[in-house]
């Protein structure tokens, strides 16, 4: 084995461990929000608040003293992100307390899917016919999701999560759209205006008992170091692979939940879920194979 290979090895290790980790911090998301007893808007203020110092924090390091001049590069695409990265927070924790979680999850789950599409339809960007119709399936295992929330009286809560999924599919592709720019600090500032769009709202910013153990691991740790991690990952791991990992949290929030609270999905949230699961699993080992067959054609003499 080549210096290269062994170097490559190491690479492909590393972007696991970062994804993985990443993904593992974020499991335990639902389940903090259901034991945080505060107000949902103090919570949301604090949650913008942290969002915004861990990541700036990260992004001052990284930049120094040509911060300002990133965050100016970022744009108009950096505006856009930030105020609907901003309200994705409100979206997911109305969500997570107006329904099952594992239908949250379940629906948010169709994202990198739904991005897919939205890159076709948008920026008339190629994509694979796997893609389309793995996206279509995810789709319609949402609202297969939905009618169940709606059977139970949860579809506040299962709309709200479609919104959500919907603003996260438009925000990658805003992403990709601008993927030569750092959007981490147009991201940072997202908590900013969380935290503006709840402080109104919150009756008090105090918080006691337990919250003070659960909300800052939620706001310091979880929500900010996973996000820090997984999007670090593309770095080192192909795009499928980190959508596979991706999927870990999917299965896990909702069993914390279930061990917590006794909150047993229904049968149409574990069948959507499935479904998704299944497309995203089979896109993903698809894209992958693709991708790893690729260097090996281009290698190849003419």
């Amino acid at each position: 084995m080549s210096s290269s290979e062994r170097a490559g090895l190491s690479e492909h290790a590393k972007g696991l461990v970062i994804v993985a980790t990443g993904v593992l911090i974020l499991t335990p998301d639902a389940l903090l929000l259901r034991l945080i007893q505060a107000d949902p808007w103090t919570l949301l203020f604090w949650r913008g608040i942290g969002f915004f110092a861990v990541q700036m924090t990260v992004s001052a390091c990284r930049h120094g003293a040509g911060l300002w001049r990133v965050i100016r590069a970022t744009g108009w695409i950096g505006l856009a992100i930030m105020a609907l990265h901003g309200v994705t927070q409100l979206l997911f924790v109305y969500s997570i307390n107006h329904t099952l979680v594992a239908n949250t999850l379940v629906i948010i789950a169709a994202s990198p899917l739904a991005a897919a599409l939205l890159a076709w339809l948008l920026l008339g960007e190629r994509t694979p016919p796997r893609t389309l119709v793995a996206g279509g399936v995810a789709l319609a295992a949402v609202a297969l999701t939905v009618g169940g929330g709606y059977a139970l009286g949860g579809i506040a809560g299962d709309l709200a999560a479609l919104v959500l999924m919907l603003v996260m599919a438009l925000i990658f592709v805003l992403l990709r759209k601008a993927k030569a720019r750092d959007m981490l600090p147009a991201v940072a500032l997202s908590g900013i205006v969380t935290a503006a769009l709840a402080l109104p709202f919150a009756p008090t910013l105090a918080v006691g008992g337990k919250d003070l153990i659960y909300l800052p691991i939620l706001v310091v740790l979880v929500v900010p170091i996973s996000f820090i991690l997984i999007s670090t990952g593309p770095r080192y791991l192909p795009a499928p692979e980190v959508g596979l990992l991706m999927l870990v949290e999917t299965v896990l929030g909702p069993l914390w939940v279930w061990f917590a609270f006794a909150e047993e999905p229904t049968g149409a949230s574990l069948i959507g879920g499935g479904i998704i699961i299944l497309a995203l699993g089979i896109h993903s080992w698809l894209a992958l194979r693709a991708e790893r067959r690729r260097p090996a054609a281009v290698a190849q003499p003419a």
